[in-house]
């Protein structure tokens, strides 16, 4: 595993934040380099920022999570790393199943410099419904500050994969009702989005293949938080979703906001 130095490293990672906002409608996910590994073997995995299961691969650095743990079927542990090393973790799973990472980012803070930027964003993310509450609040056409935290989970098929998705604690998560890697062809796969461990009705979740990243599925979630996948390509898949809320009593933006993220493959 290569390792930068940590000054490097952190310099890296807040860069990432700062030309990869919301406004772009970056994606932030974990990668591993096998999906599905067979036991034993050590699988490097990185953080990406980017669009379209494309970007840049950045480091571990200790103070941009506030939550980093990994899940099998016997033991949930923090996932330990060294800051400064890219790809940012690397490990071996010694027992079959599936097994679940989930990163949970600390806020950084965006500014759209204009008025049409917000709007491009509140559309390409489902979030048109805010429009309104904006402008009767009276907030800011310019210069429109967000805080942003960022929940990304990570599902492995270790050996045969076997097991089921969970909540792990995060405040905005994605939950696999069904296992894909165990899926019967043609069958979409049910997923369920949580916002402080209870469903949320009607956010957007938009899914997409590596194979396929500009064919993009856009489905709400009904009023039990449920929404279903059509996984019509084999492969990585991504999955996002947005909640966007008025912030906390004295935080200085104009936003707040969670982007939840999963990665899984389609064997």
């Amino acid at each position: 595993m290569y390792r930068i130095p940590i000054n490097v490293a952190l310099f890296a990672f807040s860069l990432a934040w700062s030309v990869a906002p919301p406004a772009a409608a970056h994606e932030f996910w974990l990668e591993p380099a096998d999906y599905t590994p067979k036991t034993g073997t050590n699988v490097p995995i990185a953080i990406r920022v980017g669009m379209d299961f494309k970007g840049n691969s950045y480091p571990f650095v200790h103070d941009e999570f506030k939550r980093f743990v990994v899940i099998d079927r016997r033991s949930e542990k923090p996932v330990k790393g060294v800051d400064g090393d890219d790809p940012a973790l690397a490990m071996k799973f010694s027992s079959p199943g599936l097994v679940v990472f989930a990163h949970y980012s600390t806020p950084e803070v965006t500014v759209f410099d204009d008025w049409a930027k917000f709007q491009l964003y509140l559309q390409v993310e489902g979030l048109e419904q805010n429009e309104p509450l904006h402008l009767q609040a009276g907030k800011p056409m310019v210069a429109i500050r967000e805080s942003y935290s960022r929940c990304a989970k990570l599902l492995l098929g270790v050996g045969d994969g076997a097991g089921q998705d969970r909540l792990t604690g995060m405040p905005l998560e994605l939950v696999a009702e069904r296992n894909p890697y165990r899926l019967p062809d043609g069958e979409p796969l049910p997923v369920r989005l949580y916002y402080e461990g209870k469903p949320i009705k009607d956010v957007q979740i938009t899914a997409f293949s590596k194979a396929d990243p500009e064919n993009k599925q856009k489905v709400r979630t009904d009023s039990e938080g449920r929404a279903k996948i059509a996984l019509n390509n084999k492969g990585p898949w991504l999955l996002n979703a947005v909640h966007l809320m008025e912030p906390a009593r004295g935080e200085n933006v104009h936003w707040t906001s969670l982007w939840a993220s999963m990665t899984f493959a389609r064997p």
